[in-house]
């Protein structure tokens, strides 16, 4: 169970195809809502997919694998449905931006905007409420 630091800034970005997404990728193999983005201001960016219709994908050590949540290097490529995207790209997106340039400080514990349910052992996302 990972609680965040009250005093620890961050900005939870939604990504899709939808109009209504935060970072708004147009391909119709992305989910309305395909992820989102937490981006801390000490630099890191924590991803989960959210419950995508094709997936999200990133690349270790060679070999595409599911990325249900976790925190990843603005360096990486992502799959987004079967988009290939880098997250440089998406964290380079006016939007998150004006986040690193304000660091406004949240102090929620869960740094994204559904609450999950996670699975006890690994921690990993099973479903939205």
């Amino acid at each position: 169970d990972m609680r965040w630091k009250s005093d620890m800034a961050f900005a939870t970005y939604t990504v899709g195809r939808s109009s209504q997404a935060d970072i708004c990728i147009a391909d119709p193999s992305i989910s309305r809502i395909h992820m989102e983005i937490t981006v801390t201001n000490d630099g890191r960016y924590f991803c989960a997919d959210r419950m995508s219709t094709h997936g999200t994908f990133l690349k270790k050590n060679g070999e595409w694998k599911p990325l249900k949540q976790g925190y990843i290097d603005g360096a990486d490529s992502l799959v987004l449905g079967t988009k290939k995207i880098k997250l440089s790209s998406i964290i380079n997106s006016p939007a998150v931006a004006g986040f690193l340039k304000q660091k406004e400080v949240n102090e929620d514990v869960e740094p994204m905007s559904f609450k999950p349910i996670r699975n006890t052992a690994t921690g990993e996302i099973e479903s939205s409420s």
